[in-house]
Formats: C-alpha cells, sequence, structure tokens
C-alpha cells in the first residue's frame, strides 16, 4: 500500500505542476496576443503594458515546476494574488492605456475568468480572500462603466457577458468546493482502506496479509532474505494473571520493542496472535541470529517474569518456493519451542546435515519441492 499512496502522491503533484505550467504559458499567450492586437490597433502604451506582463509569465514558466519550501509557496501564492488583483485593476487606468472603454472591458471578461481559474489554487473557494479578489474584479469593471456613462448596444453586451461570468463564477465555486470536499474524503476513505489492509489494528505494525504477498514477491525475484519467526510463549500466563487488556498493553510493546531492534529497510509483520515475523533486509543467518538475541533480551525488559519466546530462523533464497519459506520457518520455530537447551533454531535451506523431511497434508499445491534442514545448534561457550 505504501508504494500505491506514494505513486499517487507522485502522479498529483506531477499533475498540479503540470497545472501551473500551462496557466504560465496561456497566460503569456494571451498578453502575447493582445501585445499584437495593441499593435495593429495602435495602443502603444497597451502594447508595452501587455508585452511586458507575457514576457514575465513565459520567464515563470519554469519557475512554477521548481521544488519549493512552504515558506516560498506562501510567498508564491502571495504573488499570485497580487497578479490577480493587477489583472483586474487594468480598466482603471484605461484611458491612461489609451484603451477605449469597450476594448477594456471586454478583456476584463478574461480577467475574470483568469481569478476563476487561478484563484482556487491559492485561495479556499468560496472564502473570504477568494470573495475579496471577485468583488474587486467587479468594481474594476463597473467603476470606468459607471464613469463612462454612455450604453451602446456594444457595451450592452460586454455587460451581460460579464455579470452572467460573474454569477457563474459564484456558483462554480461551490460546486468546486463541493467536489473538493467530496474528492478528499474519498480519496481519505480509500487511503485507510488500504492502511487497514496491511496493517495489524493492535500493534500498527504490518498484517499477515501484508507480510504473505512480501514473501511472495521476493521469492519471485529470487531475493536472498533472512527470516525470522518469533513466538511468544508465555502470553497465556499473561492473559490468565491479568486478563486480555493488559496481554493486548504487551503485545503492543513487544512489536514496539521489535522495531527498535531491527533496522529501517527490515520488515516487521504480526503473523498470528502471538506470532511476529522479522524479514531482514540480508541474507546472512548468523546476523539473523544476532537479531533474535537482541530482540529476546529485548523481551525481558518488558514483563521479565513473561519474558520465554521462541524464535525459528530461515532464509529466502533463489529457487525456492513460498510454501517451503513457510514450512521452514514453521519448522524451526517448532523446533526452538520444543528444544530444552535453545530458544533459537535454524532450518538453512542452504546447509542441509540430514535427509529431507516429507511432509503431507499441509500444502493447497501438489508435488512441491520442500526441503527442511536439520537446525544448526550454536552453544555459547
Amino acid at each position: 500500500m505504501t508504494t500505491t499512496v506514494q505513486a499517487e502522491a507522485v502522479q498529483f503533484k506531477d499533475r498540479k505542476t503540470f497545472r501551473a505550467l500551462s496557466n504560465c504559458l496561456v497566460l503569456a499567450a494571451w498578453f502575447g496576443a493582445m501585445y499584437f492586437a495593441d499593435y495593429a490597433f495602435g495602443f502603444p502604451k497597451a502594447k508595452a503594458l501587455d508585452a511586458s506582463l507575457a514576457l514575465i509569465y513565459l520567464a515563470a514558466s519554469p519557475l512554477v515546476t521548481l521544488k519549493l519550501s512552504d515558506t516560498w509557496k506562501k510567498i508564491f501564492g502571495f504573488v499570485v494574488i497580487a497578479n490577480l488583483i493587477l489583472m483586474s485593476s487594468i480598466p482603471l487606468f484605461y484611458i491612461q492605456l489609451g484603451l477605449t472603454v469597450h476594448v477594456a472591458l471586454l478583456r476584463h471578461v478574461v480577467s475574470l475568468l483568469f481569478c476563476i481559474l487561478l484563484g482556487p489554487y491559492f485561495l479556499q473557494p468560496k472564502g473570504l480572500s477568494f470573495f475579496f479578489v471577485l468583488f474587486y474584479n467587479a468594481l474594476c469593471f463597473y467603476i470606468p462603466l459607471m464613469k463612462h456613462g454612455e450604453l451602446d448596444m456594444n457595451l450592452a453586451y460586454i455587460v451581460i457577458v460579464y455579470s452572467f461570468t460573474l454569477l457563474f463564477s459564484y456558483f462554480f465555486m461551490d460546486i468546486l468546493r463541493l467536489h473538493v470536499t467530496q474528492i478528499s474524503l474519498l480519496i481519505k476513505a480509500q487511503r485507510e482502506a488500504q492502511r487497514k489492509a496491511i496493517e495489524d489494528p493492535v500493534t500498527g505494525v504490518y498484517n499477515r496479509n501484508y507480510l504473505d504477498n512480501l514473501i511472495k514477491a521476493l521469492v519471485e525475484s529470487d531475493a536472498e532474505k533472512v527470516v525470522l519467526f518469533i513466538s511468544l510463549d508465555e502470553h497465556d500466563k499473561i492473559v490468565e494473571n491479568h486478563g486480555y487488556i493488559v496481554a493486548d498493553a504487551y503485545i503492543k510493546k513487544v512489536a514496539k520493542m521489535m522495531e527498535e531492534k531491527i533496522r529501517s529497510k527490515d520488515v516487521l509483520a504480526r503473523y498470528g496472535g502471538v506470532e511476529f515475523m522479522v524479514v531482514l533486509d540480508n541474507s546472512s543467518v548468523s546476523l539473523g541470529k544476532t537479531v533474535a538475541k537482541r530482540i529476546l533480551e529485548g523481551l525481558k525488559a518488558i514483563m521479565p517474569e513473561y519474558s520465554k519466546a521462541s524464535v525459528g530462523i530461515t532464509k529466502i533464497i533463489p529457487g525456492i518456493t513460498y510454501q517451503a519459506v513457510m514450512v521452514n520457518a514453521d519448522t524451526a520455530l517448532f523446533r526452538a519451542k520444543n528444544s530444552v537447551f535453545e530458544e533459537i533454531s535454524i532450518v538453512d535451506p542452504e546447509n542441509p546435515s540430514f535427509d529431507p523431511i516429507h511432509i503431507e497434508g499441509i500444502l493447497e499445491e501438489k508435488d512441491q519441492d520442500i526441503t527442511l534442514k536439520e537446525p544448526q545448534k550454536e552453544v555459547d561457550g
């Protein structure tokens, strides 16, 4: 699930970057088109302004693709808002720019559309700040109109188009806010479902479903990894003497302790009620035994009177099957549980020391080549 969520996050980030780049290029194209229109119809001051804005947006295009810190993102957001206000202010100076009121107000309709498209990226839809941007945009439209005083047919059509575009933007923002909220809830629910599908609800570590898929993937890729199968042998005594609440708290502390004893690249999963599995990012059985001893020592610091545990160690090697890995791990754990002298037992498929054992009726698939090996006994000096 972690890989899936990360892929979705990267894809979403890429789409967001693409949209930001597209917006800059569209704005550059718009002011570039206005530059040529100003040149054709003889608006020199407006031409200079439009040329400057077109170049600014074109130069800003590669900048929006950069990875920015949170502080710079806020600064960039303020720059965009200031830019929207600047674009909205052009009709207020239509006389100084040498534009006719018709041209200035017609251009302003497109400025409103840019506010609608760009605003929600940096302002909350239907929020006070976004309402201020739209309100200011409307003032910059109606103030020149009132100053002009005359309303001809062309101007009347422009007023109708702008007014309904402004009205539409209100409902558009309401719909957008609703959809954004729904999509956010769906994404959150999806991530929660994915998390629950691979997470043990009591300890928060990976569950058996994730573990099975991981081991199958490692087997298919011919990886070499060491697997530890750990059983808390005295958990039932905790239940008998202290109850289930204390027993669950003990399980949680054990899981946390195991996470501290392994490396970040290793994987810890709860296999069953009192069983855990650790998949080490290493192929050394001796390292596996070292980690196992470290975990057994850690148990003594939690509840010393219930610290007895057993550890079975095996390996994932190229050519082995998933079923063989699980049977080897289970056999190693079984031998550790029934050993008087050792809490750790090893079934190493690479180092046979006695004839294979045939186990019937434990596999769903037939004709599986399962080789179980004699555990390597190590007696500390």
